[in-house]
């Protein structure tokens, strides 16, 4: 019995039966035996979070809440937000704060790469089983009770677990522990409102003072740079990921001038195909949200991006028309303004959106888009387009 304990908490069993017999009789000389041929040593504490991201600013209010109670034993953790606004880092520092408390170690998984695109929870639930010291041929054959084992294992161990890019509640349940000592993060895009006893941080892009902080760390600037610095972040709609790729590319051509060179990106089209470094694309990344909406959405942001006179718009919705819009805004290509009915439509959205739906060339000229078809119907008449979205108003 005491044996099975010692195995269950990844102790060493040589060591712990030689304990056994020196307290049980007369004291002997014993061999400790080795591990037979084949049998498994008992492996690390597991420690799989990815590198801490430093000198990362901006996020105070965000990790005030995550490190001052927000944060409750057994209560996981779930930070949404839409595509480059830093969710991952945010998880991250928080992760890697913590994680001298959670003293059993840290369990990681990316649901979004592709080797867990098909499989998903259930393979990260193999892994993490394994990377908690179960055998691969003692796994459980069935995917409910490979998760019930890994409750147990977790009931009683202090752990931080980061699940990144979860796609959807399903998941989210099937990796959730009702653990009171471990730490579990979830990150998305999606708010996952089906899930409850959730914690959430519900991210938005940077602040202005923020977004100027973070060019400032990493391109050398003066006074006369300010303005520029300023125009920079309002391009980039003060999006993390815009500004690190922008400000890493910029940071490589030290004797660039910031002003000719951020002049130069606010020339139609400019912007998106450049925001790209390595293996990092702001447009690609915007490109796999852009996929995913509806035909209905995707027509509406072409129509705004187009017809809109400035950033800031008012849209005034009735009945359906209103899903499209916040459709949009969860994927954040809309983003809410100060009063009702007001949106901001951000310059890198903007551009993004008319390169995405740019009209193709034909032997009679340049294509005219039309009004977006926001209706029930494919192509609804100009009553209906009234009806749902009654006026798109300016600065």
């Amino acid at each position: 019995m005491a044996l099975a304990f010692v195995r269950a908490c990844q102790g060493d069993l040589a060591v712990w039966e030689q304990r056994w017999h020196d307290v049980a009789g007369p004291r002997q000389t014993r061999p400790v035996p080795r591990p037979a041929a084949g049998v498994a040593t008992p492996l690390p504490r597991p420690a799989q979070l990815p590198l801490r991201p430093r000198g990362s600013p901006g996020r105070a209010a965000e990790l005030r809440q995550l490190n001052g109670g927000l944060v409750e034993r057994g209560a996981p953790v779930l930070i949404s937000g839409p595509v480059g606004v830093g969710k991952s880092e945010l998880a991250l520092r928080h992760a890697h704060a913590i994680a001298d408390q959670q003293v059993d170690g840290q369990l990681y998984a990316d649901l979004g790469s592709p080797d867990l695109a098909e499989q998903g929870a259930d393979t990260v639930l193999s892994g993490f089983l394994q990377a908690l010291g179960v055998a691969g041929e003692h796994l459980p054959n069935s995917p409910d009770q490979r998760a019930g084992l890994y409750r147990s294992l977790l009931a009683e161990r202090r752990l931080v677990v980061l699940l990144d890019n979860v796609p959807n509640e399903s998941t989210a349940r099937t990796l959730l522990a009702p653990a009171p000592r471990t730490v579990t993060i979830m990150v998305s895009r999606r708010r996952l409102l089906g899930l409850r006893d959730v914690r959430r941080v519900q991210l938005d892009v940077l602040s202005r003072a923020d977004s100027i902080a973070m060019i400032s760390a990493a391109v050398d600037v003066d006074d006369r740079d300010r303005v520029a610095c300023d125009r920079l972040a309002a391009l980039c709609g003060d999006l993390p990921l815009a500004l690190d790729v922008a400000t890493r590319k910029l940071a490589a051509r030290p004797n660039l001038d910031l002003g000719g060179a951020v002049s130069r990106l606010a020339e139609p089209g400019v912007l998106p195909r450049w925001l790209r470094i390595g293996d990092i694309s702001v447009q690609q990344a915007l490109n796999s949200v852009y996929q995913r909406l509806s035909g209905r959405a995707t027509s509406l942001l072409g129509y705004l991006a187009r017809h809109a006179p400035c950033e800031h718009i008012v849209l005034n919705a009735v009945g359906d028309a209103d899903e499209p819009i916040e459709e949009l805004v969860e994927a954040g290509m809309l983003r809410r303004g100060l009063n009702s009915g007001s949106f901001r439509l951000d310059a890198l959205i903007r551009a993004f959106a008319i390169q995405r739906t740019a009209p193709a060339p034909s032997a009679g000229g340049p294509r005219v888009l039309a009004a977006p078809p926001v209706g029930p119907a494919q192509r609804p008449s100009n009553r209906a387009t009234r009806r749902r979205v009654r006026r798109v108003k300016g600065c």
